[in-house]
């Protein structure tokens, strides 16, 4: 009996650790997987593995209903396999939305407005989901700020659409309460350049709100010109005896916006009619800001409640990180569950302190949704508190927020075509000497090569000077290009280009670029697409370009990297995922009857190239859908390894986006006369 019961316990002790272990497996299996997942990238690692732990896996066969509209939201689903279809439904009918595939989410826009659904999603394919309950999306907006803001732009992009499809209606925030850590960090300097470039460069109103009066002489610094009460009705909801007029001055920049101060400032009796007087703000301006003090009190508090969105400048300083943890659990007690969802930003100011944190360990140590901007840099204006109204490129400080609230962000898209995609250069010539400032770029393949580089100069002279002027023959594209090998992997190794890219960007990582930028690469092996927006920046440019048989795949980050235009060759969509507000997509790769014509005796890399070529011209059509404006170079003729032709192919984008300049000026003139903001 003994042995018998001790071999019954070995047998149950031995399915319990089957079963764990399967569990085990599983949970890896699904960590690995979110890990891929565009939604989850910014998450580290040891934090996917404990949301890994809060889904729950489910299958769904061709034709059934995952979600229905008008249904109460309770869940998300993230896709790991299968297609589904998203429908609305209106009188009856059922109308065609959009697929979304392995990777995509859905079903999260209810759980963030409360509302019930809004479309109804179908199983096109047998489909396995992971679903996360409402619950458990709410702690995993807690713990990972990085997923809550990801999901808000998704959410304001969709909400747009939805607008303009249906009846017109606002959508922009309106209300940003504007604080600091401290009193000299320069808030009134940033928020009066913020406030001048939203005017400038949008045509939207804007307003001030000052919590006390300033002397006329110091409002004269800021070229602020004391002005009447520009609508008297402002203050018709008002109680009559609420407000005294001697009490409220008035002031104008000439850039448009304006300025009240108010000398009773915060007190008891303004909280009772403040919320009366946002309704009347919110009727006359577009943006309106308050400017807080770096001590929030009762009222101020308030007001971060009240405000759509909260914009905090911080110290850098090892020795202030206390102070600004403090400041930001204080604003996210008092914003709830929607601080979680991009409703704080965070910038830094270099005023203060010779020398600070770097940036990208502040987003670590501080727990911040994204790596945080300069917002304030040391410069003579800053320091003597004077407004910046320099239109400065590449895009930064008080200027890039101005353009990300206004909601004309540009984006340009660079696509993949091997040499021919020395003609983004001459598009971005074009754009550069009509002072199209663009603020971020994608790039695939030699579309990720030409951006790099350029994000690195923010000069075309220098991007040409460190490229197509080093290759102007046969011999120089074999000294400076190709690297052949025994074709294990590759024709080619890649070092060499590599080499070039990395003397041309010095060295960079992707902290150091003027401009943001994202490269898009491919996992050859789990068949992912990779977005790099951090560490070198040469070898994500090198796992970029690595067209399969012809570049040596390149391991980077723990992948084997390959071109990325096998799955994106053109990456419109990741910019609209990082916020850009309209995007100019550029193809190279030319059409299939523009193509060079074949040699009788093509060489295998000459096969292979055509054959990736076909591939990345096919699928272009599918990935420019959602750009605002679309550039074809006539590059046809050229074939892919013509990289001495580099200033012919350049004289292309330059007469393609000369000849669709007016098209580029209208639409960047539509959106900033836009009402609409994100």
């Amino acid at each position: 009996m003994p042995v018998i019961f001790a071999s019954g316990i070995s047998g149950r002790r031995d399915k319990i650790f089957i079963l764990a272990n399967s569990m085990m497996t599983k949970l890896q299996d699904l960590h690995d997987f979110l890990s891929r997942v565009p939604l989850f990238s910014s998450v580290p690692a040891d934090q996917i593995r404990e949301i890994a732990g809060s889904f729950t896996k489910e299958v769904y066969h061709k034709g059934d209903v995952i979600c229905r509209q008008g249904e109460p939201g309770d869940s998300m689903y993230v896709i790991l396999s299968g297609i589904v279809s998203v429908f609305k439904e209106a009188v009856g009918q059922k109308s065609f939305v959009c697929e979304l595939k392995r990777g995509n989410f859905f079903g999260e826009m209810s759980l963030l407005s409360g509302a019930h659904r809004n479309s109804t999603v179908e199983a096109s394919l047998d489909v396995t989901v992971f679903c996360l309950a409402r619950e458990n999306f709410d702690i995993l907006l807690k713990t990972n700020k990085s997923v809550g803001l990801y999901l808000s732009r998704c959410y304001a992009k969709r909400m747009s659409v939805e607008a303009e499809i249906g009846a017109h209606q606002s959508l922009a925030p309106t209300f940003y309460a504007v604080s600091a850590t401290g009193p000299e960090l320069g808030v009134s300097y940033f928020l009066y350049s913020v406030s001048f470039h939203i005017s400038d460069e949008s045509h939207k109103r804007v307003v001030v709100i000052e919590p006390h009066l300033e002397a006329d002489r110091i409002m004269e610094k800021y070229d602020l010109t004391r002005i009447e009460c520009p609508d008297r009705g402002l203050f018709r909801l008002l109680p009559p005896d609420s407000y005294q007029s001697a009490d409220i001055h008035w002031y104008e920049h000439v850039s448009g916006f304006h300025v009240l101060q108010l000398r009773t400032g915060f007190s008891d009796r303004l909280s009772e009619i403040m919320p009366v007087l946002m309704a009347g703000l919110k009727e006359s301006y577009d943006v309106v800001f308050f400017n807080l003090t770096h001590c929030l009190n009762d009222m101020e508090r308030l007001f971060v409640r009240l405000c759509d969105r909260t914009l905090l400048l911080i110290h850098n300083t090892k020795e202030k990180l206390g102070e600004v943890r403090s400041r930001l659990s204080t604003i996210e007690t008092i914003c709830g569950t929607s601080a979680f969802l991009g409703r704080i930003r965070v910038g830094v100011s270099h005023l203060y302190g010779e020398k600070g944190v770097a940036r990208r360990e502040l987003q670590q140590r501080l727990g911040l949704s994204e790596t945080p901007g300069i917002w304030v840099d040391r410069s003579e204006l800053a320091i003597n508190d004077r407004i910046d109204t320099y239109k400065c490129f590449p895009v930064r400080g008080p200027r890039a927020v101005a353009r990300e609230i206004a909601g004309i962000r540009l984006g340009l898209a660079l696509g993949a075509g091997g040499a021919r995609g020395w003609a983004h250069i001459g598009v971005l010539k074009v754009l550069e000497e009509a002072g199209i400032h663009i603020d971020m770029i994608s790039g695939t393949s030699m579309g990720a090569l030409v951006g790099g580089i350029y994000a690195a100069t923010a000069s075309v002279e220098k991007l040409k000077q460190s490229t197509i002027d080093l290759i102007l023959t046969h011999s120089d594209t074999r000294k400076k290009i190709f690297d052949y090998t025994f074709p294990r992997q590759g024709l080619l190794r890649g070092k060499k280009a590599a080499q070039l890219v990395r003397k041309a960007v010095n060295n960079a990582d992707f902290m150091d670029l003027m401009i943001p930028t994202y490269l898009v690469g491919v996992d050859i092996l789990n068949e992912e697409e990779v977005i790099f927006e951090t560490g070198d920046v040469t070898d994500a440019v090198r796992s970029s370009i690595a067209i399969p048989a012809v570049f040596s795949p390149f391991k980077h980050q723990g992948r084997w990297m390959v071109d990325g235009g096998l799955l994106n060759p053109v990456p419109v969509d990741v910019l609209l995922r990082k916020g850009a507000d309209m995007v100019i997509a550029v193809c190279i790769e030319s059409k299939p009857s523009e193509a060079a014509p074949p040699k009788k005796n093509p060489s295998i890399k000459q096969i292979i190239s055509q054959t990736i070529s076909i591939v990345h011209g096919r699928a272009t059509s599918d990935f420019v859908k959602n750009a605002d404006l679309v550039l074809y170079p006539d590059v046809g003729a050229y074939a892919w390894d013509d990289f001495h032709q580099g200033i012919a192919l350049m004289r292309h984008g330059m007469e393609e986006c000369f000849e669709r300049l007016p098209d580029i000026q209208k639409m960047i003139a539509d959106k900033q006369n836009s009402d609409q903001a994100y």
